[in-house]
């Protein structure tokens, strides 16, 4: 403040010498002032019993005030240096606060540029005239604006907020309160906008009413429409690709586009997955850059790696159910005391495969906590081994699936064949389906069939026995796929032995079944008995497309670390800050992490050091440093550099570009570490990069460079390091100092 008073010290006499300059000539003078400076240029009082501020006004002349009508400035007229009184009038009434107030106070001369604009806010109440709003008219709103939601259902929570859902929309609220998937709220906040979407920017009140669950709606596949999705509302997606570089890589009509986690929830991170086939669902939340789109995280489902060899074997599962056989299993499905479960989806129940293969049965149910199960929703083994069910309803449905992990082409060919029967009280209508690689489709086997018995037009294919009968059917895939299932789903409410409908489930049983005699029908068979050549990756196994995106990082994830870090961005303000050291700093150490699970490594040099990838014996030389979401190497006397991920993506060999900014560091008033920058092949090429920044000191700048380079040859193994071209800093800086900066690194193939 000392300095701050200098200064308006110091044009003071400016004013006051053009004052005497200008009495010394003949012309009569303009007495309005051409400068008018101030000591403050914002004030902020309270809503009740504000104090009056003052400030110190500077002027060549005569200058007036302008001011709103709950503001007072004493006096409004003046010349020269004054001080200058101003004071606001409560912001209150019988029921309490008003709303916030902001406006300005300006104190001009006869110029626009002869003004000081002081801004004035007082306190208030945000919410005093908020509207009480649902979630879609909330995302509506202009942004700024405070309302009230007094009833939403928290959809989805994310490591740094939660969306919240009427049903008909969504918004993202900006905000780590306290609560889970389900819960019924009500909020007070403002409205925001973030990467196109509705946020809520500020959250003053969350206040959980009750708890319950969530039914997500069908996401929109954003494989079919991606080219023209528009990602302006908070919507439930969902998208399949390739991990490349922590994001995922959707390719449409030889267009890449990138599906990037905002604000991940632990535990659902694709950082580690790098070259696998993903399906990632959740909520849309914005375009964050050319052809890149951000999701919410719900659900990841890991398909494995994106290429796998054909096996030599193809998919073969077998079961036998026997009591000796399945005893290993019995607490997997309930065993015979039965495992009661109302919940929707399996309960995480099955039966693996016991004899041969990788494959596994399982029963997966609606949603029965709102019915009168009477105890009877049960999984259970039976004394003969049987895998079976009590409290079946329609939408139940036993699923059979098995996978080696192959991605089998179209035109692959599957059988299966199984026993199965229910009890007199089980149920009667069923329908058998297969998944083609793309939908469910009923079993060619078995004609779909319409009948009126159960009082209502029911759809059904299979009508369940009360002894053993032996399912079998053959399909082909009409689209790659590398988990083939079928199932068998129930359709009607009705008794097998056609007594009428059920009211609630009841103990009726329905069976997968074993002949037990060693014979044929011994037990449950799942396979694939013949495929075309071709498959492994749904592309035919050729090689990788030009412009297909390798690897990517923005470090975008970095920013709630340089957030709570208030790390610098020296680049942008062509100013060294301080930057909090990754390697020493408590708080950081998920960075580290993070860097770790996505693959990254490091490597250190040092005066009088050759390069290393061992950790350094001195903490001294561990030196990355984090910034406004970018990285920063090096210190005195140490350089430091980043090996790059494994590119895991890449198919085939292939040649492939690498783009990045850099740029090097400067000391004081520009005094440049001037250094050149070495992308460099792990037992292969290097190519060295300069930069075109200022050598001169006084005259560097720090600005990004963008580098290009190629590397021939590449393959899922190949690993690249970026480092000072020398280990140690003093052979190409005499100051001893190799620091510099890297952001947005991408890989390509050619």
């Amino acid at each position: 403040m000392k300095r701050i008073n200098n200064i308006f010290k110091a044009v003071a006499l400016t004013i006051a010498s053009a004052a005497v300059l200008a009495s010394c000539t003949q012309e009569p003078q303009d007495t309005v002032a051409k400068a008018v400076l101030g000591d403050v240029s914002i004030m902020t009082f309270a809503a009740k019993n504000p104090a009056e501020q003052v400030v110190t006004v500077y002027s060549d002349g005569d200058w007036h005030t302008t001011a709103p009508e709950w503001i007072t400035v004493t006096p409004d007229t003046g010349n020269g240096v004054i001080p200058v009184t101003v004071k606001a009038s409560e912001n209150v009434d019988a029921q309490g606060m008003l709303e916030p107030r902001r406006d300005t106070v300006i104190i001009s001369g006869n110029t626009l540029a002869s003004r000081l604009i002081i801004i004035v806010t007082q306190e208030g109440d945000s919410y005093r005239n908020a509207e009480r709003v649902s979630v879609s008219k909330a995302a509506a709103l202009a942004d700024g604006k405070a309302f009230i939601i007094d009833d939403a259902t928290v959809a989805a929570v994310s490591s740094a907020g939660y969306v919240l859902t009427d049903g008909a929309a969504n918004i993202y609220a900006k905000s780590k309160d306290d609560v889970t998937v389900g819960n019924k709220v009500s909020v007070k906040g403002l409205k925001g906008s973030a990467s196109g979407v509705p946020v809520i920017s500020q959250v003053d009140e969350c206040k959980v009413v009750s708890s319950g669950s969530v039914t997500y709606p069908e996401p929109i596949d954003l494989n079919d429409v991606i080219a023209s999705y528009k990602a302006s509302a908070v919507e439930y997606v969902k998208a399949s690709g390739v991990v490349a570089g922590g994001n995922l890589i959707v390719t449409v009509n030889e267009t890449d586009y990138s599906i990037k986690q905002v604000d991940c929830p632990a535990g659902l991170s694709i950082s580690g997955l790098n070259g696998n086939k993903v399906v990632l669902t959740g909520y849309s939340c914005g375009l964050l850059g050319a052809n890149m789109f951000g999701i919410l995280t719900t659900e990841v489902k890991d398909n494995g790696p994106a290429i796998v060899p054909r096996p030599d074997k193809l998919l073969y599962a077998k079961w036998r159910f026997t009591a000796t056989t399945m005893t290993a299993y019995q607490d997997l499905f309930g065993g015979t005391s039965g495992k009661l479960d109302t919940a929707e989806g399996t309960g995480g129940l099955y039966v693996p495969s016991n004899v041969e293969g990788n494959g596994k049965i399982e029963y997966w149910q609606v949603d029965k906590s709102a019915l009168d199960v009477n105890n009877k929703a049960s999984r259970i083994i039976g004394g003969t081994g049987h895998p079976y069910v009590t409290g079946a309803w329609p939408g139940d449905y036993w699923l059979f699936s098995a996978t080696d992990n192959y991605e089998y082409p179209a035109g692959t060919n599957l059988h299966i064949k199984y026993l199965t029967r229910v009890s007199a009280t089980g149920h009667k209508y069923w329908m058998l389906e297969y998944f083609d690689g793309n939908d469910w489709k009923p079993a060619d086997e078995y004609p779909v069939q319409t009948t009126t018995e159960t009082g209502e037009t029911v759809q059904y294919n299979f009508v369940e026995p009360t002894s053993n009968v032996a399912v079998e059917c053959v399909w082909t895939l009409a689209a790659p796929c590398r988990e083939p299932m079928f199932r068998m789903r129930c359709v009607a409410n009705w008794q097998a032995n056609g007594k009428g409908a059920l009211a609630a489930p009841n103990g009726g049983t329905c069976r997968i079944a074993d002949n037990g005699d060693d014979g044929e029908d011994e037990g449950p068979v799942f396979e694939v008995t013949d495929a075309p050549a071709g498959g492994g990756s749904g592309s035919g196994g050729t090689a990788p497309k030009p412009g297909t995106v390798v690897f990517e990082d923005d470090f975008e994830w970095l920013e709630p670390y340089a957030t709570g870090a208030s790390a610098p961005d020296d680049v942008k303000d062509n100013s060294v800050g301080s930057s909090p050291n990754i390697f020493t700093t408590e708080a950081l150490q998920p960075i580290l992490v993070e860097l770790q699970t996505r693959g990254y490594g490091f490597i250190w040099g040092g005066k009088g050091l050759e390069w290393s990838t061992a950790e350094p014996d001195s903490g001294n030389g561990r030196t990355l440093y984090l910034q406004k979401n970018y990285l920063k190497f090096g210190k005195s006397d140490y350089n430091s550099g980043l090996i790059l991920p494994a590119l895991s993506a890449l198919i085939s060999a292939a040649n492939v570009e690498l783009t990045f900014d850099w740029c090097w560091c400067m000391t004081g008033k520009s005094k440049p570490d001037i250094m050149t920058l070495t992308a460099e092949v792990a037992g292969g090429e290097s190519t060295e990069l300069s930069s075109a920044q200022p050598t001169a000191d006084d005259l560097t700048k720090l600005e990004w460079q963008h580098a290009s380079v190629t590397i021939n040859g590449a393959t899922a193994e190949t690993r690249i390091t970026l480092r000072p071209t020398n280990s140690d800093p003093y052979v190409s800086n005499t100051r001893g100092q190799n620091r510099w900066y890297l952001d947005n690194i991408k890989i390509v193939v050619k």
